[in-house]
């Protein structure tokens, strides 16, 4: 009976050791919840408002309104209880450069779709925004489409496989009068 008596006994002592570990364990794991930020860094970087306010800076060439988006993007840190480590790539000019070189391109985008579809030259904006340098391939690629379509354009107006210059120029007006639309 005394056997059984210290069985039973280690029984229960092994299960109330198993449920008080599995306690503090989920106590442990609630406490580390409680510390993961609601944001992230780049979720704070790429927020719509602050990048839309950072172009405009930008286009504008109002660098201390670049900054004031900054210290709005650390605000929104603070609040969200970021770590020490992300609020300091916040305050660096690290992250200042990210917002800014993203503006540049979002630029170089908006402008070379004007361009695009009102037949301008590229080759100045890409000077203005190198910071674009990896999509100069793509929008060349889109350009010689484009062109390849009003070529197509002339060669129905003209019935011709070589459209004369009247032809190319009726297929650009043509080209023109649809991105307006």
């Amino acid at each position: 009976m005394k056997k059984a008596l210290v069985v039973l006994a280690i029984i229960f002592a092994a299960t109330f050791s198993w449920f008080a570990y599995l306690s503090l364990d989920a106590d442990k794991r609630d406490q580390e919840a409680a510390q993961v930020p609601l944001i992230t860094v780049m979720e704070i970087l790429h927020a719509s408002d602050l990048q839309e306010g950072v172009k405009q800076a930008v286009k504008d060439e109002n660098f201390e309104v670049v900054d004031s988006w900054m210290a709005q993007a650390r605000e929104v840190g603070q609040a969200a209880n970021l770590s020490s480590e992300d609020m300091d790539y916040l305050i660096s000019e690290t992250a200042k450069d990210y917002v800014v070189f993203n503006a540049k391109r979002q630029l170089y985008n908006e402008a070379f779709e004007a361009r695009y579809y009102a037949l301008e030259e590229v080759e100045t904006l890409k000077e203005q925004y190198p910071q674009a340098k990896d999509l100069f391939p793509r929008t060349d690629a889109l350009i010689e489409k484009r062109d390849a379509i009003i070529q197509q354009i002339a060669v129905a107006i003209s019935g011709n496989e070589q459209p004369d210059e009247a032809a190319l120029e009726e297929a650009r007006k043509q080209w023109l009068v649809q991105a307006a639309n």
